[in-house]
């Protein structure tokens, strides 16, 4: 039997890429194409938008090999996803500036803390709140032995204080600078993971209202978060309705279990709420999970999705941003936002 001439051989190890390359660009087609059309709708589909800017990733590379094998058709596909592919990559893993802090206009530093509801150790959470120097801090899963340290430690700093601290994760809380006024407007649901709060804030540059809330989470059996999905775009749409009727700019902190590659988060903009992380975040954001947790029995890496928020109404902007001081305990890093008038 003749040998195949040298040269064949030699071409033989780049032509084995081109299939995985083009399953690639396939799959990337076949899902976007579903994200757009079908959003969150069942379970599975909500993971894989969860995921976007990591399986958005490797596309420079898909782009690269396509390149160097002249392999055409891979070429023109990796271009024609890059177009919408590449905003996020950028958004997400590049770095970005505030070109127009506005630092000498009245603020109001706010703060969204999921505390993690088993967490008993006061100490490591006064210490993530003094760091974050806020004005008005949000709390999520809100214990009574943390609620008891708040009382304790932090009422000189912070003398307005709406607590309502349960065991397990349904507790939540609102500390303040500044007078606190409960309003008597409820946001409707039964499956939010605590009581919403809806509280007037006498802040010096004017008065706002804050909404304090902790969307129900993506977690138990496929049947159940796909029914989780649509309840958690009814909560994000009633916080829309319930902004829409207040008099004073509105400030929305807490823990959403979405991302921003989720319909709820879209519902939330479509409604005229502002995320403060694209105008003045300064990298990923990332908040969740910290290291140590696993879904299903897998592990996970830490730090992988931002799932908590602050949003504002228009009236409001932010001048900067950044994931606060994560206190050892909690599987959320706190994010903290200057907000100023416009």
């Amino acid at each position: 039997m003749l040998n195949q001439p040298p040269h064949r051989r030699r071409l033989r190890w780049p032509a084995i890429l081109i299939v995985p390359l083009f399953l690639y660009l396939l799959f990337l087609i076949g899902w976007l194409t579903a994200r757009t059309v079908l959003g969150d709708r069942w379970w599975w589909l909500f993971l894989l938008n969860i995921a976007t800017p990591y399986l958005l990733l490797p596309l420079p590379l898909a782009l690269l090999i396509a390149l160097a094998l002249r392999h055409w058709l891979s070429v023109a596909l990796s271009v024609a996803l890059l177009v919408p592919g590449l905003p996020i990559l950028l958004d997400v893993w590049v770095p970005s500036f505030s070109d127009d802090p506005e630092f000498s206009k009245p603020a109001i530093t706010v703060m969204s803390y999921n505390l993690y509801g088993g967490n008993d150790q006061s100490e490591p959470v006064i210490a993530a709140i003094r760091a974050a120097k806020a004005d008005v801090v949000a709390l999520q899963e809100l214990n009574p032995v943390i609620a008891a340290a708040l009382r304790r430690d932090l009422i000189d700093e912070y003398p307005f204080q709406l607590l309502d601290p349960r065991a397990g994760v349904t507790g939540m809380g609102v500390i303040s600078r500044w007078p606190l006024q409960p309003l008597a407007t409820r946001l409707p649901g039964e499956h939010w993971v605590g009581t919403p709060q809806l509280v007037g804030i006498a802040a010096p540059l004017r008065a706002v209202v804050l909404l304090n809330v902790h969307a129900i989470p993506p977690v138990g059996s496929p049947g159940w978060m796909t029914w989780a999905i649509g309840e958690r775009e009814r909560q994000v749409a009633a916080i829309v309705a319930v902004a829409r009727e207040q008099h004073q700019p509105v400030i929305v902190a807490g823990d959403l279990n979405a991302t921003p590659y989720n319909r709820t988060y879209h519902i939330l903009g479509d409604g005229g709420l502002v995320d403060v992380w694209p105008q003045c975040g300064l990298d990923a954001g990332f908040t969740w999970p910290s290291a140590g947790q696993s879904v299903r029995g897998v592990s996970l890496p830490a730090w992988l999705v931002r799932i908590d928020y602050i949003l504002t109404s228009p009236a409001l902007m932010c001048t900067e941003a950044a994931v606060g001081q994560w206190d050892g305990l909690s599987d959320h890093r706190p994010v903290v936002a200057r907000l100023v008038a416009r």
